[in-house]
């Protein structure tokens, strides 16, 4: 099968940067002659193949290769051009497979942009601690938390990818979660929190804890989040742009998984600030600035590559013009269908992008829906083993 962060991310240093470089040149590699191989094997109607090398080589050697990023480090040759060589080596691996597949229409599309970190972290369940919506337990056993988290952060540092799996697989389900808890939500004391954040540094989001509470007062404490939020500044900035409910981002019968509140941070100087978890942090420590010993970062401490909103779209082939165009990313799915005439089911949201096509298109919606899935469909072997991966990649 095609493997996913064969290694690990945690713990950078010279010797893993210079494995890492080859690793993801090798990978790119491996996955093009798998994807050759299978389009050899019969005719396709979509052939669709993921890359993550760009991915993790942007967030890792952003600071060698970004003259202008506050936390540049100069370097040779072969970490200063990382991120243009594993593109190189992707455009290599695309073209070869369009030549393989014989491709009437090829569509290149990421899930988001890239660009630097900058040397600003925020604590922001201390931030909420500091206005009252967040309660940590007095005294108690920080101390352990600490540990907990310290075990978490070194496994996934120095145990070899290769062991991790197994090595989670057959600890008991209690210490894995207490493992979890204790590095996201160490100490808090959810009788009197009503508002925590998971700290995800690629997503910041904040879950309510107001069910006990009228649909009036819940509104009240949402606006008061947002009005805190909002004011919060930070070295004289404000660090946070926007806060948004997730009723206005997200339609559909599983909104209500999703945390209630998504917080849209700004840049600052054009780069991101740095999520981290206010386990590591002391009461009243709402932000600090990184040390330079901190600047490389690693997963679960602040990256020195980040995501942007933005991603690329790239299409080319039979019927497609030349031209540039703005797109959501829910309008690929439904474009691509209408570029090789298949009918659109009609729950997918999105638009066809009908300007992109030199002749117009006729294309057609199918009244369908996708069926449900029931939860005892996935065995407990192939259960455990899905959560054993996300723990391997620091997910659980």
């Amino acid at each position: 099968g095609l493997k996913f962060a064969d290694f690990q991310e945690s713990s950078i240093g010279s010797e893993w940067l210079s494995e890492a470089r080859a690793l993801l040149l090798q990978e790119v590699s491996r996955k093009e002659e798998i994807g050759c191989w299978l389009l050899d094997q019969e005719e396709w109607d979509c052939f669709m193949l993921l890359f993550g090398e760009s991915d993790t080589a942007s967030h890792h050697f952003w600071r060698f290769y970004d003259k202008d990023s506050p936390r540049y480090m100069e370097a040779d040759d072969d970490l200063s051009d990382t991120i243009p060589a594993v593109y190189e080596r992707l455009d290599q691996a695309v073209g070869r497979l369009i030549k393989t597949a014989q491709a009437d229409v090829v569509c290149i599309c990421s899930d988001h942009g890239f660009g630097g970190a900058g040397t600003t972290a925020l604590y922001l369940n201390r931030f909420l601690e500091e206005k009252g919506w967040l309660h940590y337990v007095e005294g108690g056993t920080r101390k352990r938390d600490k540990v907990l988290d310290w075990m978490r952060t070194t496994a996934l540092a120095k145990i070899p990818s290769s062991v991790q799996g197994s090595l989670f697989r057959f600890l008991p389900n209690q210490l894995k979660e207490s493992l979890e808890t204790a590095s996201r939500f160490g100490m808090i004391d959810f009788s009197k929190t009503l508002a925590v954040s998971d700290e995800m540094n690629y997503s910041a989001t904040i879950r309510l804890n107001l069910s006990k509470l009228s649909q009036e007062r819940q509104q009240e404490i949402i606006r008061d989040i947002r009005r805190d939020l909002l004011a919060w500044t930070v070295d004289g900035e404000y660090p946070v742009s926007d806060v948004w409910h997730r009723e206005d981002l997200y339609e559909g019968t599983q909104v209500h998984r999703s945390p209630e509140l998504i917080v849209e941070l700004n840049l600052k100087g054009g780069y991101t600030y740095t999520l981290l978890p206010s386990v590591r942090a002391e009461k009243g420590m709402t932000w600090r600035l990184l040390t330079p010993e901190e600047h490389q970062g690693g997963k679960g401490l602040g990256m020195n590559g980040s995501h942007r909103q933005f991603g690329v779209l790239l299409l080319a082939g039979r019927n497609i013009a030349t031209m540039e165009i703005d797109a959501d990313m829910a309008d690929i799915a439904p474009t691509l269908l209408a570029a090789i005439g298949e009918p659109i089911p009609s729950y997918m949201e999105g638009n066809v992008l009908s300007e992109i096509f030199e002749e117009s298109v006729q294309h057609t919606v199918v009244q369908y829906q996708p069926e449900g899935r029931d939860n005892n469909d996935i065995s407990s072997t192939e259960s455990q083993a899905i959560r054993s991966r996300l723990e391997k990649l620091g997910y659980l």
